[in-house]
């Protein structure tokens, strides 16, 4: 609900570029899959805070049943929903 219709979602995987999803719909589609696939998966925000009224960054960590790893996100928002997103983890 917090998406534009034309967002746009850079995963990490595979480096070193990444999948890019564009759409909401395919956006969804892949948080959905990608959280059914993976029950133990916990996301962390370490820090969040925005830089003018369209962009935020987002640190997280993200944790599985063995392991982890840390990165950040970029934001960037268009009336009030987000219209991009970007991912890149510490390598």
């Amino acid at each position: 609900q917090l998406m534009t219709d034309d967002c746009l979602f850079e995963n990490t995987d595979p480096a070193p570029d990444g999948t890019a999803y564009a759409g909401k719909e395919v956006v969804t589609q892949f948080w959905q899959d990608f959280f059914r696939e993976s029950p133990q998966a916990h996301i962390e925000i370490e820090e969040a805070f925005g830089l003018g009224n369209q962009r935020c960054v987002m640190r997280w960590k993200y944790t599985w049943a063995d392991g982890h790893v840390r990165g950040v996100d970029i934001f960037k928002v268009r009336d009030g929903l987000i219209c991009e997103k970007l991912s890149y983890v510490k390598g």
